[in-house]
């Protein structure tokens, strides 16, 4: 995607938190606190559950009402995503994890089922923080251990996405998950992790526990 059509995204999806923002405090608006687990792996072929990353997300939303049981949430999160390679033979066993920490400003549109359950569905953009990864290499009584800061000049920046998940109010928590499909190809053109990576693009779910001030 091109640098102007991600500025004109950013300024449109800003431009709609605003002007939210403005017309809903005086409304019922809500702020809040949430935190969770991130189970992350990139869309690279014959992707399986060896491949999902262990992480977390932590930040705050604000739930602004638009009309009825609409209303609108812009977050704004730090999340841990990437991915993990395992190869196991008869010699060795080896571990790699790729680990990209995000800024990720998700706006959603939330529709209130009922009092107690709602559903989440709008874009997200993740500004990246930092790359880095770990290799464990295991051969008989030899253990080895390899972290790696990486440039993340190698990695896209800003990460744009859709989402969509469920919410449950479970007095005083909000109890849901939200899975994120990656629209931006993680590796930059022309660097080394294009190499490794392709096209491959984000793929994560947040299982999470949110609280209402």
């Amino acid at each position: 995607m091109k640098t102007i059509k991600k500025r004109t995204i950013i300024v449109l999806l800003s431009l709609l938190a605003l002007f939210a923002v403005q017309n809903s405090f005086a409304q019922g608006a809500k702020l809040g606190v949430k935190g969770g687990l991130n189970l992350s792996h990139l869309s690279i072929d014959e992707a399986n559950d060896k491949n999902i990353l262990g992480g977390f997300h932590l930040g705050g939303w604000a739930n602004l009402p638009i009309s009825g049981p609409l209303s609108l949430q812009p977050e704004l999160l730090f999340s841990q995503k990437g991915s993990k390679w395992v190869d196991k033979t008869n010699t060795y066993n080896a571990e790699v994890k790729l680990h990209l920490n995000y800024l990720e400003v998700p706006v959603n549109l939330v529709y209130n089922l009922s009092k107690d359950v709602d559903f989440q569905l709008g874009p997200y953009i993740g500004f990246l923080l930092s790359s880095d990864s770990e290799t464990k290499i295991s051969s008989g009584s030899v253990n080895m251990n390899f972290d790696s800061e990486l440039d993340k000049e190698n990695f896209t920046s800003p990460d744009l996405g859709l989402q969509g998940g469920m919410r449950f109010y479970v007095k005083p928590l909000y109890l849901g998950f939200t899975y994120k499909l990656g629209l931006s190809r993680v590796a930059k053109d022309g660097r080394s992790s294009e190499n490794m990576l392709g096209d491959a693009a984000n793929r994560s779910i947040q299982v999470y526990a949110a609280f209402a001030f």
